[in-house]
């Protein structure tokens, strides 16, 4: 299970990385991507902001990955921010903010990884820890 954990953080860490780098390089096809359109220049800024958490977020989950017991707050942590951004996103369908097919991925994508890392949390060897 613990290996099964690694490969996920490192595979939810790459993709947040690569999608990090996306906001800040690429902005505008990001935005086309996601059917967003036309928005204010200071988006841009925003995204790069964006981007910038998710770099960090997915260098540390990465890190984190050598030894998930070690770093279990990581886990812990990629878990919350998955199932929070689900609830989010969910919450602006709902509100008519964004249609489905406008976060479709970014929703799907946060509610699988929320499932692989609880599929895969160590939860006898925490519980041993205790």
């Amino acid at each position: 299970m613990i290996k099964a954990l690694k490969v996920v953080m490192i595979v939810w860490g790459a993709l947040v990385v690569l999608s990090g780098l996306a906001l800040i390089v690429i902005p505008d096809q990001m935005r086309e991507y996601a059917i967003l359109g036309e928005h204010a220049g200071h988006v841009k800024w925003i995204m790069g902001l964006l981007g910038a958490v998710w770099i960090a977020a997915g260098v540390w989950v990465i890190a984190a990955s050598r030894d998930p017991i070690r770093h279990i707050y990581w886990v812990k942590f990629v878990i919350t921010m998955s199932v929070i951004a689900v609830v989010a996103g969910v919450y602006s369908i709902i509100q008519g903010y964004v249609e489905f097919s406008q976060v479709m991925v970014s929703t799907l994508f946060d509610a699988v990884f929320a499932v692989a890392f609880l599929v895969f949390y160590p939860w006898r060897a925490i519980r041993g820890e205790e």
